[in-house]
């Protein structure tokens, strides 16, 4: 019988020296950490008076030491308490093994044990490491698809594919490690000789997986004896290289923090491939191992929706399919957060996904509603574990960036946030590198909405100097850059003053004390243009949260008359409507009557322009008596322009004339040539419409002169557009297509989208009224397109002349 059938045999006996040197090599892996170094061992042995061939034996497994020898080589390694205990019981269990194997071999000389026989050759050990995949996997199809090809080549047994790497990168909760793992359980077959994995804890509170312990763990997997792996990890990583050569793994590096992290791991030889996932950018492994880089994003709202689907079910979300929406919304799409929202949604009853999603709401609230116990898929903690790494000017600007409230920054205003005069590169490439800021286009960043509201949370709870300052920052860069750009829009006038409290020094105690951050290049007309349309959401937002901001009220009205002129020209009338309001509110707020009386005469604006002509003119009338009560003539005179606009846009012109007039003589007494005109050009267009071309032309042209005099190049194209509908009552129309024509090509130059409609309109009736019913389909077709571009109610007039005119082409029926 052989000692595999009697306790203490040689199999026994040999696997407990073997655990007993695993231990010890652990336990020296965990010294050489804790003391930032490698031990020495030729000192360990001077130390225990033993010499150092036997002080390497006892550690590979080779010779058992004595008891006092083993407690003395525990506390060199500072093994202390239980685990040296257990480790004690080891080695004594080991020693009993080996008495008892040696007593069996005195008693049965005559029959050979196991280790008496020539040892045959050992098959090759295949691991299968792999954990299990996530079985809600969705999406991903672009990046499965980069991943096959890299097995394109592998055409069979004899033409292995060379050693490859590839990272998946990406930010906290996106799901990298579900996508390495869905693809590799995929591909197992062509990997026939096994499955290595490690998680590196590269984030989190644990301690990271040193590279050492690592190829321990790989090494043993793949045979070797615990005795027989290098204590040195340079010799390690190279036996584990030696025996990836000629085979074909995977190897699953899950978690990286680092390049360095995961380089002794890499296979070098053909058929073995590497994948690493890790929330930061590993350009290392792309620029020296020549990596394949798969970048994940968020999920595709498709995707998002269908792993709601599976995760709560199909009927369920289509009882609350809206709910279900905004869901994947405020889960930012990111799958971690959708699986935690749909556990909870699922546990609880019918109707809870509206329930949820109402708590989700409260932004502040977010990541509580989405905490878990557990700290690998609490988001809170996710998030922290990117963030704990960056370096601190990196860190400092990702807390600021929660000050930041649109849903993109460019440099430029990170520079603002950051207090430096140039962009912060080095820390954008921090930040990007880490995964917790994306790059959306050159120069302009976004961070997803739940790591807005972390970063909000991050600010919120540090220094609140730090946030106010950050803030104030902002609101001042973005100020000057959107009066940069309204200048541009209008060169010909001159800026307005624009006091406000304090001026323009803010209120922070902070505010000044940082360089100024350059402005972003706008440098005409179409790049001002540009420029408010790239920002016109962020714009929203900051006017947004200046109002609400106590003390910082000022950057809201400001703001609203630097955009005012963009957003009348690009015919945006709710969004026109909103910021004013927010201007008004916040005037109201800060008691600045001034400033209510403009944001009011401006909101009023707004307001006619949304067919609501009783609640503009109640709104006009009040910055009306608050301009006479402050002794304000100039905003007298604007309210009663606004009033000519308001009737006018009522079908009142008798009143609007009447508006007209007592802004014109006003507009004479100042002295200022373009109130002048303004007053002119409103007394006309009401002329006009009551019917009395010959008086209206006479004013217009008037006008007119005074514009071209002054460079005003929008004040050239309305009244252009008056002067063409005069010439078309007088029946000349060739005139007066060439008017409209001017007046076109000035509002295309100056993208003022909503009179580019009524200019085609115009020139469509001319030509209608010349006969000219082909060209005149065409022009009204076009202006039909603006509007409708625009979601304006202009557009049912016109669509009602487009469609009597080709009724009136459709041959009669016999």
């Amino acid at each position: 019988m052989g000692d595999r059938a009697v306790p203490g045999g040689a199999d026994e006996a040999r696997a407990l020296r073997e655990r007993l040197a695993a231990e010890l090599t652990a336990a020296v892996v965990r010294a050489e950490k804790r003391l930032g170094r490698a031990v020495d061992r030729t000192e360990m042995a001077r130390r225990l008076n033993v010499s150092p061939s036997s002080l390497y034996a006892y550690l590979n497994g080779t010779t058992l030491a004595g008891t006092v020898i083993f407690g003395e080589l525990l506390d060199a390694l500072g093994v202390t308490g239980r685990e040296a205990g257990r480790l004690g019981t080891l080695r004594d269990a080991a020693e009993t093994a080996r008495r008892l194997r040696a007593a069996h071999g005195r008693g049965r000389p005559s029959e050979p044990s196991a280790t008496d026989a020539a040892p045959g050759p050992r098959p090759p050990v295949v691991p299968r490491q792999l954990p299990a995949s996530y079985p809600q996997f969705v999406g991903r199809e672009a990046e499965m698809r980069r991943l096959d090809a890299l097995l394109a080549d592998a055409a069979d047994d004899l033409a292995p594919p060379p050693a490859v790497v590839t990272t998946i990168e990406g930010t906290a909760g996106v799901g990298k490690t579900t996508l390495a793992l869905q693809w590799a359980h995929r591909v197992g077959e062509h990997f026939p000789d096994g499955q290595l994995h490690v998680d590196l804890r590269g984030f989190g509170s644990a301690a990271p997986v040193e590279a050492a312990e690592a190829l321990h763990g790989f090494l043993l997997a793949l045979g070797v004896a615990p005795g027989a792996v290098p204590a040195r990890e340079p010799v390690a990583s190279a036996l584990l290289r030696t025996l990836l050569t000629g085979r074909r793994l995977l190897l699953v590096l899950d978690n990286a923090r680092s390049a360095d992290q995961v380089r002794p791991l890499l296979p070098s030889g053909p058929g073995c491939l590497a994948i690493v996932t890790s929330r930061n950018r590993l350009d290392g492994l792309v620029v020296r191992e020549g990596a394949l880089r798969v970048t994940l994003d968020v999920l595709p709202r498709y995707a998002a929706r269908t792993l709601l689907e599976r995760l709560i079910g199909t009927d369920r979300l289509a009882r609350e399919p809206r709910a279900a929406d905004e869901l994947v919304e405020l889960c930012a799409r990111l799958p971690l957060a959708l699986s935690v929202a749909a556990a909870r949604a699922a546990a609880a009853p019918t109707g809870s996904v509206n329930l949820l999603v109402t708590e989700l709401r409260q932004a502040q609230a977010r990541l509580d509603v989405l905490g878990q116990p557990d700290a690998d898929v609490d988001l809170r903690t996710v998030f922290q574990g990117s963030y704990a790494l960056l370096p601190p000017p990196a860190g400092r600007l990702f807390r600021l960036l929660g000050c930041h409230p649109g849903p993109e920054i460019d440099e430029s205003a990170c520079a603002a946030l950051a207090g430096t005069a140039d962009p912060p590169r080095p820390l954008l490439d921090a930040l990007t590198g880490a995964h917790l800021l994306r790059q959306r286009a050159p120069g302009r960043y976004a961070l997803h909405d739940l790591l807005r509201v972390y970063a909000g949370e991050l600010a919120g709870s540090g220094p609140p100097a730090e946030r106010l300052a950050g803030t104030e920052r902002l609101l001042r860069h973005t100020l000057a850059a959107a009066r940069l750009a309204d200048r541009h829009l209008e060169p010909w006038r001159p800026p307005a003053p624009d006091p406000g409290p304090g001026g323009d020094a803010g209120t922070a105690a902070t505010a000044g004390r940082a360089p100024e951050a350059k402005l972003p290049r706008i440098d005409g007309h179409a790049a001002a243009v540009a420029w408010f349309e790239t920002e016109l959401a962020t714009l929203q937002a900051v006017i947004a949260q200046a109002a609400a901001t106590e003390g910082l009220e000022s950057y809201a009205w400001r703001l609203a008359r630097a955009c005012a002129l963009h957003l009348r020209r690009s015919g945006r009338r709710f969004q026109r409507g909103l910021v004013h309001g927010l201007a008004r509110e916040a005037a109201e707020r800060a008691g600045d009557r001034a400033a209510w009386c403009t944001a009011t005469r401006q909101l009023g604006d707004a307001v006619s322009r949304l067919d609501r002509p009783a609640e503009a003119r109640e709104l006009l009338y009040s910055a009306l008596r608050a301009c006479h009560d402050l002794g304000d003539s100039e905003g007298v005179r604007e309210v009663r322009l606004s009033l000519v606009r308001a009737y006018a846009s009522a079908g009142d012109h008798r009143r609007a004339l009447a508006q007209a007039r007592l802004a014109l003589a006003m507009g004479g007494r100042s002295g200022d040539p373009c109130a002048l005109a303004d007053g002119l050009t409103a007394v006309a267009q009401q002329q006009e419409r009551l019917g009395r071309p010959a008086e209206a032309l006479e004013n217009a042209r008037g006008a007119l002169e005074l514009y071209e005099r002054l460079g005003h190049l929008e004040g050239e194209a309305g009244i252009l557009l008056g002067i063409g509908r005069c010439e078309h009552a007088l029946g000349r129309y060739s005139e007066a297509v060439g008017t409209y024509e001017r007046s076109l090509a000035l509002d295309r130059a100056l993208g003022d989208r909503y009179r580019e409609a009524h200019a085609l309109d115009h020139l469509a009736d001319t030509h209608a009224a010349a006969g000219r019913h082909d060209e005149s389909r065409a022009l009204r077709t076009r202006a039909l397109d603006v509007l409708d571009g625009l979601y304006h109610p202009d557009a049912r007039p016109v669509r009602a002349k487009l469609e009597t005119a080709q009724a009136a082409d459709a041959p009669t029926l016999p």
